[in-house]
């Protein structure tokens, strides 16, 4: 696989994410973006790794997600929301009952997190309101960050594409013919 092939299928998850939030497919679209992290975080993992981890998982979203954008969470809490999201299509996981991070909440649209988010604390209810379009575009720029500094390394660009090479990948259409 080549870096063009590795960019165009990053495209093409980009493009997903747009069209669900597009088409008001909010939960498809955080599946999506869960799944993005998930893969980033695999792809970036030490090169001795043999698969990606929750470490990975987090250490990414530090990195490249929340170092720069105002999520109102942490790495722990995205991680608890990708488990509820993409396991059970809820808002909570086991690590969430077990109040090991917080549960996220989601607004979208015009709506502001601000309004739930002072609902929530005023019961106590331990919750993060995140705007799905926000963390959309955190993601996006978490993965422009990434796809920079590796194109600057020649090393961890070849060790990406090396592992981006086990991507799906779609067929040449002389191949059904």
């Amino acid at each position: 696989m080549s870096t063009e092939a590795l960019f165009e299928n990053v495209s093409r998850h980009m493009k997903a994410i747009d069209l669900c939030i597009e088409n008001k497919l909010r939960t498809p679209a955080l599946i999506l973006v869960y799944a993005g992290i998930d893969i980033f975080a695999a792809l970036n993992r030490p090169e001795d790794k043999e698969e990606g981890s929750r470490k990975d998982f987090k250490h990414w979203c530090e990195k490249y997600m929340l170092s720069k954008k105002q999520l109102r969470c942490s790495a722990g809490d995205l991680y608890a929301a990708r488990c509820g999201v993409v396991h059970s299509y809820s808002s909570q996981s086991r690590l969430t009952r077990q109040r090991e991070a917080r549960e996220i909440v989601y607004s979208w649209g015009s709506q502001s997190p601000e309004p739930l988010q002072s609902v929530l604390d005023s019961i106590e209810y331990p919750a993060n309101v995140l705007h799905i379009e926000t963390l959309v575009e955190s993601f996006k720029a978490g993965v422009n960050e990434f796809l920079g500094e590796i194109a600057e390394d020649d090393a961890r660009i070849q060790l990406v594409v090396i592992r981006a090479a086990k991507f799906f990948k779609d067929k040449p259409r002389e191949f059904w013919r």
